[in-house]
């Protein structure tokens, strides 16, 4: 079984600078660097308020990022114009609530089946393969199975808590389920949402599990050791589950 690829959000560092009103710290300089350490891929979530990414930034990473560029959108703006105007390399579609500071839930495919089907139906799919971020629920993977995307990426922010506790392991059953059906239904399957590194060797053993997204706790360990040390530290985790990681 291969090691998931890691694939690092720029959004943490975006609402750092967008806090400061300056144009440091470089979400696209951030992007490069990780990508230099050994990150596979790089995702950024354009809100619709635009209060941390701009347009102009999600361009110049749809250009610079040489692995494979994630835009996560929510699907209630103008989507279909959008990414076929940008092409990226793959869309994650999320659900989006202006009061959160990071993404807490997943979007829900069931009940937005009919305006998910429409922006799948007119997107230009041979450029830009499309994701659903959403809950480890079989359901949700039974409907994005019938829409006809290309991957999965599941929420697993309910799953950071205390590994040793009962809640964690019915948890954890629950993300096994999911990823088991997803890749039944051959959907490329990543996990998303609050990644903890010291929990890294456990969500890597889940067989099925293409990628895993790296955000806040990336960029905070990024401020003090710098991003190729910090990636480093992930991808020994991600390759090397059960050797002690020297970040």
């Amino acid at each position: 079984m291969s090691a998931p690829r890691l694939i690092v959000s720029v959004d943490q560092v975006a609402a750092m600078r967008a806090a400061n009103r300056s144009p440091e710290p470089d979400p696209v300089h951030y992007a490069i660097q990780a990508e230099l350490a050994g990150a596979l891929g790089i995702r950024a979530h354009l809100r619709i308020d635009r209060r941390d990414l701009s347009e102009r930034d999600v361009e110049l990473l749809n250009s610079m990022v040489k692995t494979q560029f994630f835009l996560q959108i929510s699907p209630h703006q103008d989507v279909v114009h959008l990414l076929n105007g940008l092409r990226p390399h793959n869309a994650v579609l999320s659900a989006e609530r202006r009061d959160e500071h990071a993404l807490e839930h997943g979007l829900d495919a069931s009940l937005l089946n009919r305006e998910l089907d429409g922006i799948i139906k007119n997107v230009d799919t041979r450029q830009t393969r499309i994701f659903l971020f959403v809950e480890a629920d079989l359901d949700q993977v039974k409907t994005a199975a019938r829409l006809g995307v290309h991957g999965l990426v599941l929420n697993v922010r309910d799953l950071m808590v205390d590994a040793r506790s009962e809640a964690h392991r019915k948890k954890l059953t629950v993300l096994r389920d999911a990823v088991r059906l997803a890749v039944k239904y051959k959907l490329e399957t990543h996990l998303a949402g609050g990644v903890l590194a010291e929990l890294l060797p456990e969500l890597t053993q889940i067989p099925g599990v293409s990628a895993i997204h790296a955000d806040h706790q990336l960029a905070a360990r990024s401020l003090i050791t710098g991003v190729a040390d910090a990636v480093a530290a992930y991808l020994r985790l991600l390759q090397y589950p059960h050797r002690p990681s020297a970040g």
